[in-house]
């Protein structure tokens, strides 16, 4: 993530580094880019689990030409699983506040967003590489398996919700 705001930073244009010196606004303007740099990341990473379901799905394809119909239901729901999990990466809430928002989220707060958010990363690859490592045939013990780890990896992204609901109860910076 910081790698991403920083190439943010050296991109800005003439107007938002002037504006960048006006007291107060600085701020304003760190919190946007890092809106921005997070709704980029999240859909970079729902991008990688949709090309992991669309895997499955011509692994679906290949198994059903072939023959290989056992354990298509099965199938059918690690490709439904990894949608939902792509949709909650989509529109999960932003890893920043808005300037106006009244509820900021603090420093400590982004830093536990941005450690979920790399070990998600790291979650995300694991889950492409399994998809890509499929048997030539549906076996359940590697479909349920790769429907587990990815259950597993959609449950754990409520602990990002967790995040944002800790900081709306405290009342925020």
């Amino acid at each position: 993530m910081n790698e991403g705001l920083e190439r943010a930073r050296e991109r800005r244009n003439f107007l938002e580094k002037l504006a960048a010196k006006i007291p107060g606004f600085h701020g304003y303007i760190e919190r946007e880019m890092r809106r921005e740099v997070d709704k980029v990341q999240r859909d970079w990473l729902a991008g990688q689990v949709d090309r992991a379901r669309s895997a499955v799905n011509g692994r679906v394809r290949d198994w059903t030409r072939t023959g290989h119909l056992e354990n298509l239901d099965l199938a059918g729901s690690l490709e439904k699983a990894l949608d939902r999990f792509a949709n909650r990466i989509r529109h999960a809430d932003y890893g920043s506040t808005g300037f106006f928002d009244a509820v900021k989220i603090g420093e400590p707060e982004l830093e536990r967003i941005y450690a979920f958010d790399l070990e998600l990363s790291e979650t995300v690859e694991e889950l492409r590489v399994r998809v890509e490592g499929l048997p030539d045939a549906p076996t359940e013990p590697a479909l349920r398996s790769l429907l587990e780890a990815t259950e597993a990896a959609d449950r754990s992204f409520d602990e990002r919700a967790t995040v944002f609901e800790d900081v709306t109860q405290k009342g925020g910076v």
